[in-house]
């Protein structure tokens, strides 16, 4: 199973911005003829995002999961388990140059570019299963043909609310040939760090 985490930062820059949430009562209490009065907490809050701002939410999936795995019984060709995800521009405010770069690395941290999920149970301890990720405007090449910034690789960019971003995890089953599948059986597990940012292209790598 693939756990894809989000990794969102905003680094444009915002200043003071007044915006006031509702007050919603979570709880109830009975006014009666006995008790004809009673008090209520009220709260808000004051975010920092001026009007005028550039602001924006985007979404990424939460939860990816290959399902089961199979080892072929031949590599005459590519044995390949796709899933498609979407990332979403839900929010764009104000944003008049520049794009929204969205990225994305590998989440194990430990030196390593693959992307990959690593089992996750005593018998399969210490194996992977490498997987690839595509742009499906572009399912030819791989993310990582591309230039490698500071946040990772550059899945696609988004401008206005609406937009979005198709992707594709590809994993080739093609891995377990002729392996010994009582060492290898089992769950695999990993994640994706998801970043984003505002900025022209050029700029990408300049921005941590």
């Amino acid at each position: 199973m693939v756990r894809i985490k989000g990794k969102v930062v905003v680094l444009a820059v915002l200043a003071c911005l007044l915006w006031v949430a509702p007050v919603f009562a979570d709880e109830t209490q009975n006014l009666t003829n006995v008790s004809p009065s009673g008090s209520t907490d009220v709260t808000g809050q004051v975010q920092n995002n001026s009007p005028g701002n550039v602001s924006y939410i985007v979404t990424v999936p939460k939860t990816v999961d290959f399902g089961t795995l199979q080892q072929p019984a031949d590599v005459d060709s590519d044995h390949n388990k796709d899933l498609s995800f979407m990332v979403t521009a839900k929010e764009v405010n104000n944003l008049t140059s520049g794009q929204i770069a969205v990225l994305m690395k590998d989440g194990t941290e430990d030196g390593s570019d693959n992307f990959r999920i690593q089992g996750s149970d005593t018998v399969n301890s210490g194996k992977s299963l490498a997987y690839k990720v595509y742009n499906s405007a572009t399912p030819d090449n791989d993310i990582q043909t591309g230039t490698k910034y500071n946040n990772g690789y550059l899945l696609g960019t988004l401008k206005q609310t609406g937009d979005t971003v198709n992707g594709i995890l590809r994993l080739n089953q093609n891995q377990l040939f002729a392996q010994d599948l009582t060492t290898w059986a089992g769950n695999y597990k990993g994640t994706i760090t998801f970043y984003s940012t505002i900025t022209g292209i050029p700029n990408v790598n300049n921005n941590n």
